[in-house]
């Protein structure tokens, strides 16, 4: 059985355990747990001073995730929780590896003691931290090991640090070292959470990459985007389904406006709404990549699709108000429809701002504000099926 043993015990300079910390939507040990399970380790154990709220939390997941979980208040139990031909897997406390960094450590072979050159970044930051085990090498603050010399922590007072102990165990027993590569030996890419100011540097690299590059083609996708990255990650949790229901309210109060015949504030309410599903998805996506958990919305097409039947139907009753008598007013659900044809045809094309709904919407918002909304949504509609046949005749 491969098992993994964490730490809840230091502290960071403000105070908090540095398990408890934040990181992107989640606490270290909360991450430091889906990294063990990540390198198939059957149950987790974590050393703790109490059953701290946070380790209760961890201790949850882990057993959804169909792993054991124990919390162990020192060291004394350990030789009759890890067998002999067991692995076991140490991380030091309020350390969170890139999952990839330590993906490529374990790939060689199954047990080692990941180790640093004298000269790393990571010594200069954290020189308590990542001790000496000889001459020319620190460890890297991780390490695989058989089971068999745990036993000896028996002989030990229960005030010895375990963790240390095991380290110093592991090299007598002929663990081999294994030298933590260069590229991972970034601080943001071996992060020590032992500050909290440390960590809300790393949190906001970590927002930056899960987002992704903003494209501006899509002005409404890019501002949502942005939105998103100011909100997180405080708002990850609740931040989605607020901004859906703020978009749903704003989309049924601008079809409401448009059939009582305000249609340019119908529109303008239904660009807010487009505006506010981007800002969902973005939300969305964000807690999908930082916590593990996807919301409904942040994938596949069928929000979009339902913003943009109501942006149809806002644009439908502005150019023709309840009842829609008039012929003319197909041409708000033609509009849209080209405007969502043209932005996945042709989403780097000239036109493309002008095919995202919240700039659309808008833009048609303003026209309808001079009485120009059945032009805007002609010369809209011409401009769209030019750069679609444009793109097929290229084709």
């Amino acid at each position: 059985m491969r098992t993994a043993l964490i730490a809840a015990l230091r502290h960071s300079p403000e105070g908090p355990l540095r398990a408890a910390l934040p990181l992107a939507g989640r606490s270290v040990l909360a991450r430091q747990a889906e990294l063990m399970l990540a390198q198939r380790c059957e149950r987790v154990l974590c050393l703790c001073g109490g059953l701290d709220p946070e380790v209760l939390r961890v201790q949850a997941a882990v057993e959804q995730a169909g792993a054991t979980f124990q919390a162990l208040r020192g060291h004394l139990h350990l030789p009759a929780l890890i067998r002999a031909e067991d692995e076991l897997v140490i991380l030091a406390d309020g350390l969170v590896p890139d999952p990839e960094a330590l993906g490529a450590l374990f790939a060689p072979g199954p047990r080692f003691v990941a180790s640093l050159p004298e000269g790393s970044p990571l010594l200069a930051l954290h020189p308590q931290d990542f001790e000496r085990i000889d001459a020319e090498r620190h460890w890297a603050g991780l390490l695989v090991m058989r089971g068999a010399p745990v036993q000896q922590l028996a002989d030990f007072p229960p005030d010895v640090d375990a963790v240390s102990l095991l380290l110093r165990l592991a090299l007598q027993a002929g663990t081999p070292c294994r030298e933590l590569p260069e590229s991972a030996q970034d601080p943001g890419c071996w992060l020590l959470a032992d500050s909290a100011a440390r960590l809300a540097e790393q949190e906001q690299a970590m927002i930056r990459a899960a987002s992704g590059p903003v494209d501006w083609h899509a002005p409404g996708a890019a501002l949502a985007s942005l939105a998103a990255r100011r909100l997180a990650p405080d708002w990850l949790a609740r931040g989605p389904l607020i901004a859906i229901g703020v978009t749903v309210l704003l989309l049924a109060c601008g079809v409401a406006a448009s059939a009582g015949g305000a249609g340019a504030i119908g529109l303008g309410l239904a660009a807010g709404g487009a505006l506010g599903a981007g800002v969902a998805r973005a939300l969305g996506t964000l807690r999908q990549r930082l916590i593990g958990e996807r919301p409904w919305f942040a994938a596949g097409g069928r929000p979009a699709a339902a913003v943009d039947l109501a942006a149809a139907l806002t644009l439908w009753l502005a150019l023709a108000p309840w009842p829609p008598d008039a012929p003319l007013a197909v041409l708000g659900a033609v509009t849209v429809g080209l405007a969502r044809l043209f932005a996945a045809a042709a989403p780097s094309a000239p036109l493309a701002p002008l095919a995202d709904r919240p700039v659309l919407l808008g833009l048609l918002a303003l026209a309808g504000g001079f009485g120009l909304l059945p032009l805007a949504s002609a010369l809209a509609a011409l401009l769209f099926t030019g750069g679609l046949l444009l793109r097929s005749a290229r084709n």
